[in-house]
């Protein structure tokens, strides 16, 4: 694996990190195909969930949650959701934006179009016909992890943008505490499902790359499965400690590629809060 530093084996997939910038992948090319097949109707009901569909409510309300947090910022215009599943979050963000989608699943775009009449396109970021006008707010949650090219979707979401459009990004953090407690064994290291593991540095050299820059971290305070981090307090705190098992990154469009942050950058992003996040 040229670049690349074998780490160790799992689910019969090799995981590398790169010798250069330090992402950690797969190191072996999956097969575009294989990615189609495996997100059926039994990823989102027996494989990967529980029953995704019966936790409908559930994930209708934090997707109103996160499309709240989105309009406070970027109020009204275009919203692509890209891997938008089953619509859940379209749905809720449909109060605030003209929502469009975009799926890998058939079996959850159609879910998206027969309950809630969505417009979900069947494909990927980069199928997104370059007659549609700029979207106003891109959003990839739980998304850049399972693709096979997370730099040519993320230039395909530069062509749909206009500066100034605000991305928003969630993943987990290769560089938490819990990864790195155990990366074999983290919850969230799950080949073929997930491709590449990004922390903090590694995601702001993607984004810089296509031209967003970095303006916020947020994380989600999940850091341990037992002990005080584990308490409903505990999360609250290690939220404020710019700590946690996934991150939530958002950044906005400036044009053309861009340096990325330095060290000091990114840690100013983990703490500074999100309604002052996207001055110039």
């Amino acid at each position: 694996m040229t670049g690349l530093v074998q780490l160790f084996e799992k689910e019969g997939y090799p995981l590398a990190r790169c010798r250069s910038c330090e992402l950690v992948q797969v190191g072996v090319e999956v097969d575009p195909a294989r990615l189609e097949e495996i997100y059926g109707e039994a990823y989102f009901k027996e494989e990967v969930f529980h029953d995704y569909v019966a936790e409908r409510d559930d994930r209708l309300k934090s997707g109103a949650q996160a499309a709240r947090t989105l309009a406070a910022v970027k109020p009204g215009g275009r919203l692509l959701d890209v891997g938008c599943a089953t619509g859940f979050f379209l749905q809720a963000a449909s109060t605030f934006y003209e929502v469009k989608g975009v799926e890998l699943s058939p079996f959850a775009a159609e879910y998206a179009r027969n309950e809630f009449g969505l417009d979900v396109l069947v494909g990927d970021v980069t199928e997104v016909g370059s007659q549609e006008e700029p979207f106003d707010v891109v959003t990839l949650w739980n998304t850049i992890e399972h693709m096979a090219d997370p730099v040519g979707a993320l230039r395909a979401i530069a062509s749909l943008s206009r500066p100034g459009t605000l991305l928003a990004i969630s993943t987990g953090d290769v560089s938490g505490p819990l990864a790195r407690r155990d990366l074999p064994g983290w919850n969230l290291m799950s080949p073929p499902y997930h491709l590449f593991f990004f922390s903090p540095r590694t995601i702001d050299l993607l984004l810089a790359r296509a031209g967003f820059r970095l303006r916020r971290i947020v994380y989600d305070g999940v850091v341990a499965a037992a002990g005080p981090f584990a308490s409903s307090p505990g999360r609250r705190i290690a939220t404020l400690l710019g700590l946690g098992n996934v991150m939530t990154v958002y950044a906005t469009f400036a044009g053309a590629p861009l340096p990325a942050l330095s060290r000091a950058g990114r840690v100013a992003a983990r703490y500074r809060p999100l309604s002052r996040a996207f001055g110039a």
